[in-house]
């Protein structure tokens, strides 16, 4: 399973885990349930051929609609693939647009 964790305006980090628990504005809440759901579609049963690992995801910007992803890996080969595979599904940026 992808590890997720989210940083806010730099400040603490949030384990995807604990979304529902942590003191967080309603519709940044919704957000980022939303950006979380959407990343372990793509990448919950990614892992590393060679060392059985799974990557690690760092969503951070001064809000929930403004996030920036960084993806790392136990090797270069698993970063590489879970970018790729984020990229393919599309940008977090397109799950806030209006409609």
């Amino acid at each position: 399973m992808v590890h997720l964790t989210f940083i806010l305006d730099g400040g603490e980090s949030i384990a995807a885990e604990d979304l529902r628990e942590r003191p967080v504005d309603p519709v940044e809440k919704v957000m980022l349930l939303a950006a979380r759901n959407h990343i372990r579609r793509r990448l919950d049963n990614l892992s590393c051929a060679r060392h059985g690992e799974s990557p690690r995801v760092v969503a951070s910007g001064p809000s929930a609609d403004r996030l920036t992803v960084s993806v790392e890996g136990c090797c270069p080969e698993l970063a590489d693939e879970a970018t790729r595979v984020l990229g393919a599904g599309g940008s977090l940026d397109e799950l806030f647009k209006p409609s």
